[in-house]
């Protein structure tokens, strides 16, 4: 829950939260508020000393060195505190002129800016106009114009550095005390020329920007998520209620969302121009917003104590309503839009492990000869050297790690060679590698592998609905074996299947967690019936599956008899074991080409296609932090959860925005209505099947968060 992942930048957050909650800065922004005047706060200077102002600046001109990836981990702890003083500006300030400012700029600027010397403020609107190097007109709103000495304004394509003596600056009594802007306007002023750099300057403020809003963000579910535990309700703390629960959990989920995007922002500043303005804009397209939310849940689990003054949530919402009228979310919804729209892809990459870059050279040499062989051998091929699943044990994996497991996709990728996707199929081998007896293994794991047997998984009951340990599906002891009596729902693919993975009640009597046993059943049993399910796209994709004295051989439990759910839990567990991959979910439509085709039928078209595509990318995003962490070493985060749930919320983001371009033709079965309509109706499967939306929630709640269970739960 932080933008940091490696060890050095979760050193440096360390640093910087502790500087801010030793020098008070929430109390220091806090005292603001009343305050005729603002003053620079009383650690300012200390601040700019411990190098953290200059981090990003060259050694030469007083900085730290380093880069827009620590920079954005100082700026999420200045958005913890909702620290007051021009910090963030004089540090976006003194970006922009790093990165666009020529030699002696760099050289005259950097080092007051570096030392606190030179407080400085950002405006990103505004009509300048430039003539012989004196700038006139309106600035707009600039952020730190209330402390300012250096003003950087934008004016056409072009930014300047003015003196804020050279300007008339005014400052109006402001919804952020903490961090007064300013109206600003020129009359010739002498202003120095950073030629062409408004769209670099604006893709680094929206980055450092966003990075503050992270901050802020994580630091609403954090209070949240702390005053839920102890604030009792009805005889019990309100966390233990679902609705406080899925409060807290979608505010994580806003603030994953931006810190995902601003990670990838930073990261992309050392790359193309064009990619960073894409990734900038997407985490300001996320970030922002997510905050604004954030401050609103915050307040709404508080209640009445977080409406009051003297309550700290309303200095988060007044930093977070300032940053999105400042920099306005709906203008980097258009960007994206626009950028993507002009062919700009942001290609990410992982810095892999030298042990992992070293096997490069092989795997790309049996890449090659696999693809070599006809299609009817790849496959055996993969099987035979444990490349077909290559994170699995030997001898039917190789064991690789998440590094290696990247150089494997890559290579095989470039090579043009498939692996097979086994879905649920996989999830139950790889249970049975892991739990089975060896002749379990010798009987199921090659047939699974070459696809000659495919195997459903039989946990959900009608009763039970995602709540699948309340198997009531009974197996009775008899000689041999076990009689199995009883239904199962939801089952995907069971009509096409040749082996069900199956949890049985053995032990009645037991918690219920306990006498639930494992176990493999032959689906040509005279006894199995799989009746498929109509979905309302009039596919069936699901089925109920009836068992009527379904004889189940000893030979065919997976583990030992009533220890079953650690079974069934690693098959559960299995579905996210693989590192690296898409985004997954079904494919959704071209919304670029939808745009460019029918975007004169949706209001703010621009705007709705960026949100969305800001969205899938941040998905994309969420993927690849989860990849580095395992690269890393590092123990697994949040992504797994929160995208499975931003997944099934996307898919009906997608309904609602292809049937507005569809418009009227919904109505009809044929060409963009028919996909329209087919998507409306499909696209609410995806937040029921494999666990609803709403238990998804609980156990972002529960088991990141940590909040307690409902009590009336057993």
């Amino acid at each position: 829950m932080a933008i940091a992942i490696s060890e050095e930048h979760r050193e440096l957050a360390r640093t910087a939260r502790s500087f801010l909650r030793d020098h008070e800065a929430r109390a220091a922004g806090r005292a603001l508020l009343d305050a005729d005047k603002e003053e620079l706060p009383a650690f300012w200077t200390e601040f700019a000393g411990l190098g953290l102002l200059g981090l990003h600046l060259p050694e030469e001109h007083g900085g730290g060195g380093a880069g827009l990836q620590e920079l954005v981990v100082v700026a999420e702890e200045l958005g913890r505190a909702a620290a007051p003083g021009p910090m963030l500006p004089t540090m976006i300030a003194s970006a922009v002129i790093a990165a666009a400012g020529n030699d002696e700029q760099r050289a005259r600027l950097l080092p007051g800016l570096a030392s606190g010397a030179t407080p400085a403020a950002l405006g990103v609107d505004g009509s300048l106009t430039l003539r012989g190097g004196a700038a006139t007109g309106d600035a707009g709103v600039v952020l730190g114009g209330g402390l300012a000495e250096l003003l950087v304004l934008p004016a056409g394509d072009d930014m300047i550095v003015v003196r804020a003596d050279a300007a008339a600056v005014e400052v109006p009594e402001n919804l952020d005390p903490g961090r007064r802007s300013a109206r600003v306007r020129l009359d010739g002023a002498a202003a120095d020329v950073l030629p062409g750099a408004r769209a670099l300057a604006t893709a680094i403020a929206r980055t450092i920007v966003s990075a503050e809003a992270v901050g802020g963000s994580l630091e609403c579910v954090e209070n949240a998520v702390e005053y839920a535990k102890v604030r009792q309700q009805f005889g019990r703390p309100i966390a233990t209620f679902q609705a406080v629960k899925h409060h807290c959990a979608n505010m994580l989920v806003a603030a994953e969302l931006g810190t995902a995007a601003v990670w990838d922002a930073a990261r992309a500043a050392s790359g193309p121009a064009d990619q960073f303005e894409l990734a900038a804009a997407v985490a300001a397209a996320l970030a922002l917003p997510g905050f604004t939310s954030n401050t609103g849940l915050n307040i709404q689990v508080h209640g009445g104590i977080g409406f009051t003054w003297e309550h700290d949530a309303h200095l988060l919402m007044r930093r977070a309503a300032t940053l999105e009228a400042v920099f306005d979310p709906h203008s980097a919804e258009r960007d994206v839009t626009r950028l993507k729209a002009a062919g700009v892809v942001r290609e990410t990459t992982l810095d892999l492990p030298p042990e992992a870059e070293a096997r490069r050279p092989e795997i790309r040499e049996l890449a090659r000869e696999i693809a070599a062989l006809p299609a009817a051998e790849q496959r055996q091929k993969l099987i035979d050297t444990g490349y077909v699943q290559p994170h699995w044990p030997r001898p039917w994996g190789v064991e690789a790690s998440a590094g290696l497991q990247l150089v494997i996709e890559d290579e095989f990728r470039a090579a043009g060679v498939k692996r097979a996707q086994l879905g649920i199929t996989g999830w139950v081998i790889l249970t049975l590698v892991q739990h089975g007896t060896q002749d379990q293994i010798d009987r199921w794991v090659r047939p699974a592998l070459t696809g000659d047997e495919v195997w459903c998984q039989l946990f959900s009951e009608p009763e039970a609905g995602s709540d699948a340990a309340a198997v009531k599906t009974r197996a009775v002891r008899v000689e041999g074996g076990w009689v199995v009596n009883g239904q199962k729902v939801w089952t995907s693919g069971a009509q096409y299947c040749r082996w069900g993975f199956a949890t049985v009640r053995t032990d009645p009597d037991a918690a219920k967690h306990a006498g639930v046993t494992m176990v493999v059943v032959d689906m040509e049993h005279p006894g199995v019936e799989v009746r498929p399910l109509r979905q309302i796209t009039g596919g069936s994709d699901f089925n109920e599956v009836f068992f009527s004295d379904v004889f189940v051989p000893d030979s065919d439990v997976v583990g030992e008899p009533n220890q079953g759910w650690t079974v069934a839990r690693a098959t559960l567990g299995n579905e996210r074991v693989s590192i690296g991959g898409g985004v997954g979910g079904p494919p959704g439509p071209d919304a670029l080409a939808l745009y460019r085709e029918h975007g004169d039928r949706v209001p703010a078209a621009a705007e709705r296609v960026g949100a969305y595509l800001a969205e899938e990318q941040a998905l994309r995003l969420l993927n690849l932090r989860s990849a580095e962490r395992a690269v890393a070493g590092g123990e697994p985060g949040p992504e797994g959860n929160i995208t499975k749930l931003v997944l099934a919320e996307h898919g009906h983001a997608t309904a609602d925005l292809l049937a507005e371009f569809a418009g009227p033709s919904t109505a009809f079965n044929e060409g963009l209505g028919q996909f329209a309509g087919l998507m409306r109706l499909g696209s609410r499967g995806m937040s029921i099947a494999g666990g609803t939306s709403e238990i998804t929630r609980n156990q972002i709640a529960e088991r990141i968060l940590k909040l307690p269970r409902d009590p009336l739960i057993k």
